[in-house]
């Protein structure tokens, strides 16, 4: 099964607003985010994929909070993650189950290997398998950045934000966007992924020449184009050029954001709120 490239587990979170620096290798009383690319590889494929996790290490267990995996273009939703962290973070082991929206349900166990570290981040290797309905099994090839995420805190004048849609972005084979943000893309916006707490207000600054919209839906993949279908929860309504409008994200969890006019355009809101990560009285090193 070619989209099972589900080693992404422990894939991108680099969420811009939400992470500080910190101490990385992996310790009690903390959540972290895991990013970064790797494969996997069956008998007949070599595929890769990316995701979105965020978990706390209450005593030397993994807590999973949230989290999402794009695999062979199709999004995936985490469930059931457990883990255990051995000889004080520098090895780790878990496993999980992972579900796309039509039900399809696969398992994963890894094993991670800590390598290197830096101020900030710590490198893992990870070696494990991924099991499918059918038990067919495609192993893992995979390295990982840990880095701890840590929330802002959040006061009257700092606890809104701006994503602005860039100018060109309705025409992106002018690539004008891309000259606004330093030759890179990010679908189309000035942030792609971003990380609040709940009650968080975003708002959307229509930088642009043609009237956008954003609203919430869920990512389909067909022939491997990505396409939306909007879930009736969120929506901006018409964005005029130079004018913004604003929604505050109440429920946690992973939110899609898209214009329907112009699918080009998307986003991912993680809303997830860090008191509630578990404490225990003593950290474990």
């Amino acid at each position: 099964m070619k989209h099972i490239a589900i080693l992404a587990i422990v894939l991108s979170l680099a969420f811009t607003i939400s992470l500080n620096t910190a101490s990385a290798e992996l310790t009690g009383n903390k959540a972290y985010t895991l990013s970064g690319n790797g494969f996997a590889v069956s008998s007949t494929t070599i595929s890769d994929s990316n995701a979105e996790i965020i978990f706390s290490t209450p005593q030397s267990k993994f807590s999973l909070q949230s989290g999402v995996i794009t695999i062979d273009q199709k999004d995936w939703n985490l469930a059931d993650l457990s883990g255990t962290m051995l000889q004080n973070g520098k090895l780790f082991k878990f496993n999980a189950k992972a579900t796309d929206s039509q039900g399809k349900q696969v398992t994963i166990t890894a094993v991670g290997k800590l390598v290197d570290k830096t101020s900030t981040d710590s490198i893992y290797t990870l070696n494990g398998a991924i099991i499918d309905s059918a038990k067919k099994t495609t192993k893992l090839v995979y390295t990982s950045k840990v880095s701890e995420f840590i929330t802002k805190p959040i006061t009257t004048k700092n606890s809104d934000i701006t994503i602005k849609i860039l100018k060109g972005a309705a025409n992106p084979q002018d690539a004008t966007y891309q000259s606004q943000i330093g030759g890179f893309k990010f679908n189309f916006l000035s942030e792609d992924r971003v990380t609040i707490p709940p009650g968080t207000t975003v708002t959307f600054v229509n930088d642009d020449d043609v009237t956008h919209s954003l609203q919430s839906g869920t990512a389909n993949y067909g022939s491997h184009k990505k396409y939306f279908t909007a879930d009736n929860k969120l929506s901006t309504g018409d964005i005029a050029p130079g004018k913004s409008k604003s929604i505050t994200f109440e429920t946690q969890g992973f939110i899609r954001m898209y214009d329907p006019q112009y699918q080009n355009i998307d986003l991912t809101v993680f809303v997830f709120d860090s008191s509630k990560i578990p404490k225990t009285k003593t950290p474990l090193n």
